[in-house]
């Protein structure tokens, strides 16, 4: 059966191509990722609000096809409203579910925390006023963003991205900027997730990537370990597999 060990519920605002493939490269054997979309045309405040106000509905379906957890990704949408917002967001949708929940935004924080980074460099492909919103919303969680870089681009570009061009832009970002303790960098679509492991060998910087933060929060609430190897210090914390117990085994 599909999806027999874990079910990862996922609510996109935009295509779920990038993700769906990032988290098959990670996920062990029985990790299924079930996925809808409340797409948005633009970086726009109406179409961040439009697409938040189909969440619940979208949330809903994933519990009736049995997930066991949801997660609402893109950073956007979410920091536009503020963290007050956030938290009362994720309140509602494990009360309409009955599942845990987070968004990229909150388990960002907590995959930053997990790593004891406090001092971190933002990089993003949003606009000025978005990328604005996500520094200043780590700054009221308690990370100190010493450094932030953006690369401009129009939202439905962000797949024409080459993984050359990402990667050429952060590490000249990091190389530039202060000491840090790690690098967040959110938007699966501009394919950071695959450059994670030869971003973090350039660098000598843990990497949270917005498809990072989001399956190991998941993957993490739900205790599944065995996580392919390979794609960053963050997810290669849960790579690590249980072996159950053989009843007669000496």
């Amino acid at each position: 059966m599909f999806a027999w060990r874990k079910r990862i519920g996922h609510i996109c605002p935009g295509s779920i191509s990038t993700s769906a493939y990032d988290f098959y490269l990670v996920a062990p054997e029985g990790v299924g990722l079930f996925s809808v979309t409340n797409p948005i045309e633009d970086w726009r405040d109406d179409e961040y609000e439009r697409s938040l106000a189909k969440v619940e509905q979208a949330a809903k379906y994933l519990a009736s096809v049995h997930v066991d957890f949801i997660a609402h990704v893109g950073v956007p949408l979410v920091v536009s409203q503020g963290p007050e917002f956030m938290r009362r967001f994720l309140s509602q949708v494990e009360a309409q579910t009955g599942l845990p929940a987070s968004t990229t935004i909150n388990s960002a924080k907590e995959a930053l925390r997990s790593l004891g980074a406090e001092r971190i460099i933002v990089l993003t492909p949003f606009p000025p006023e978005t990328h604005q919103r996500v520094v200043s919303f780590l700054a009221s969680e308690g990370f100190a963003v010493e450094a932030e870089a953006r690369m401009e681009t129009k939202f439905k570009d962000l797949y024409l991205i080459g993984e050359r061009e990402v990667y050429d832009f952060m590490t000249r970002a990091v190389r530039r900027g202060p000491k840090v303790e790690a690098v967040f960098a959110p938007c699966p679509q501009w394919h950071a997730f695959e450059l994670t492991r030869s971003l973090e060998l350039a660098t000598g910087l843990p990497f949270v990537t917005g498809d990072g933060c989001d399956f190991w929060y998941a993957f993490k609430t739900l205790g599944v370990t065995g996580v392919k190897p390979g794609y960053g210090i963050l997810l290669d914390q849960l790579s690590a597999v249980d072996k159950p117990d053989v009843v007669g085994a000496k």
